[in-house]
């Protein structure tokens, strides 16, 4: 029985542990998916200080902050996100961004897609004050991010 490498498509025999092609570990990642994001990286890099792991994801990590200034004004605000990939060059990445209150409740779900995740770079996405909940009492106290998606690069 053979088993396709998910980056590079070569066919390899199934008891492979990496890509006879481009090497690519074959071994399943977090939640048992050899999927692009989902697979372990022999030699990841590390995420630089304030980056938490994103869902779903190894070696996907993130930060978050005001969009604009250096603090939050109203909790209404645009937020920037910085995105740091620590292992394979993805692209097209699906990501989910979810947002609470301080006393837990939800305050937006807003899905985005990333262009192109290279290996060691931020990468910043905005969620726009217009996709956040209008009131100002409850703002924003939580993010979390979880990997919906992704292709690996050509270029990996």
């Amino acid at each position: 029985m053979e088993q396709k490498c998910p980056r590079c498509r070569t066919v390899n025999v199934r008891a492979a542990r990496f890509c006879a092609h481009c090497g690519l570990s074959l071994r399943a990642g977090s939640g048992g998916q050899v999927a692009p994001g989902r697979i372990r990286h022999p030699k990841p890099a590390s995420p630089p200080d304030g980056f938490h792991a994103c869902r779903d994801a190894d070696h996907l990590h993130f930060r978050w902050g005001p969009a604009y200034g250096d603090s939050f004004l109203l909790g209404t605000e645009g937020i920037a996100v910085f995105l740091f990939n620590g292992a394979y060059p993805l692209e097209e990445v699906v990501l989910e961004l979810s947002g609470k209150d301080d006393t837990g409740k939800a305050r937006f779900s807003v899905t985005q897609t990333v262009e192109a995740l290279p290996v060691g770079q931020e990468v910043r996405i905005e969620i726009p004050s217009y996709e956040l909940s209008n009131e100002l009492a409850a703002p924003v106290r939580e993010l979390d991010v979880t990997l919906v998606s992704a292709e690996f690069s050509p270029e990996s």
